[in-house]
């Protein structure tokens, strides 16, 4: 219940009474075909009111140790007593305080984090989901399997695409950009070389899914920002007859003047956008560089900014993609909410930290009516994989 007064004002105020982050390590998952797991990590972030509410978050992106610095020794200390539920003027203050200039970096992975969990504390106090919070434009969202990994040789890509389809999934997308300019395969694809320039293996990696899974199925490729814009095209060429929902973040830095002039050369969709702050995503709205526009709520602001990157892209009629399972709930909330990922690694990872989180059936995910951002910890898991 909230405490009216007479004047159907709150008549007491939370506080954020302390922030906690917890870090987990050496968690297996084990992706389909794989013979032994993978080890993953996490950094949950937990905030906790004077009243006992919880909100629990992540820490996204990269530079994970600073984050997590600069919320412990920065953010937390100027955060607590503050209400948790003014999610727009502490938006603001972390803002005007501590990156006046708007860098991305450090600043926006750590706030991001922070943000979320803030709007798990106002989803628990008002008894409501998130996504109906910031909006239910729609409970279901169409999502995809990131599945296809750097580590498959051709022929398991091509077995792991058609076990997906078996389960009901018809979208994939798989990752490319795989060697080196050595010819070397480079798994995690930045390896800080400059990528070769054939994109043969890349165009017969496809081809193989292709004729895998048959010409229903929607495919999507991924070079993680590993490409020059001359070799972005190439790859374009090759991919073209394979009919590709998109090509997302073929050119380094995401560079969005390179961006715009790629989608002059090819019929691909381009997508771009899931590691950017809010100020990189609207640049490449601006300059006409995608299709889609990948906002991720861990990485843009949280849903805070998240919702406002999501307007930009409504305002030039551009769907909004990616994300996690944080991201759903930015889904569900705008009418351009179009498709949400499923990263294999990352959501095998997340089904181990949390309980009963919504997965996809038959290419779709439903969202719950659980308050806040629904999620609940696995404490047998936090507790085996947290570094003590």
């Amino acid at each position: 219940m909230i405490d009216r007064d007479a004047h159907g004002e709150r008549s007491y105020f939370l506080k954020i009474a302390d922030i906690e982050i917890i870090e987990l390590t050496s968690i297996p998952v084990t992706p389909p075909l794989f013979e032994e797991p993978v080890r993953a990590a996490v950094r949950l972030v937990k905030i906790k009111t004077d009243d006992g509410i919880v909100g629990i978050s992540q820490i996204g992106g990269f530079m994970h140790s600073a984050s997590v610095g600069f919320i412990r020794n920065e953010l937390a200390p100027f955060l607590k007593g503050k209400d948790p539920l003014e999610n727009e003027r502490l938006m603001h203050q972390m803002l005007w305080k501590f990156n006046t200039r708007a860098h991305a970096g450090v600043w926006n992975f750590a706030v991001s984090a922070v943000d979320v969990a803030l709007w798990d504390i106002k989803g628990k106090f008002y008894n409501t989901p998130v996504w109906r919070l910031l909006g239910a434009a729609q409970k279901s969202i169409p999502a995809y399997i990131t599945f296809g990994l750097r580590a498959y040789s051709r022929e398991a890509l091509a077995e792991a695409a058609k076990y997906w389809v078996a389960r009901g999934e018809t979208r994939l997308k798989i990752q490319v950009g795989r060697l080196n300019i050595r010819g070397e395969m480079d798994p995690s694809g930045a390896g800080a070389g400059h990528r070769e320039d054939n994109p043969a293996e890349d165009e017969a990696r496809l081809r193989a899914v292709r004729e895998a899974v048959g010409e229903k199925v929607e495919l999507m490729a991924d070079a993680n920002c590993l490409m020059k814009y001359d070799a972005a095209v190439r790859w374009c060429k090759r991919f073209e007859p394979y009919n590709l929902m998109w090509f997302e973040e073929p050119i380094v830095h995401n560079d969005a003047h390179l961006l715009a002039e790629l989608r002059k050369q090819t019929s691909i969709p381009i997508a771009a956008g899931q590691w950017e702050n809010f100020f990189k995503l609207a640049e490449l709205v601006k300059q006409n560089s995608v299709d889609f526009l990948n906002i991720h709520v861990l990485s843009v602001g949280g849903f805070t900014m998240g919702m406002k990157a999501a307007g930009i892209a409504q305002a030039s009629n551009l769907p909004v993609g990616n994300g996690d399972h944080f991201d759903l709930h930015l889904h569900a909330a705008v009418p351009n909410g179009w498709r949400a990922e499923i990263h294999v690694n990352n959501w095998l990872t997340s089904n181990l930290i949390y309980k009963d989180l919504p997965g996809p059936v038959n290419g779709w995910v439903t969202l719950t009516e659980r308050p806040g951002l629904g999620l609940e910890l696995n404490a047998d898991a936090v507790a085996e994989y947290r570094i003590k």
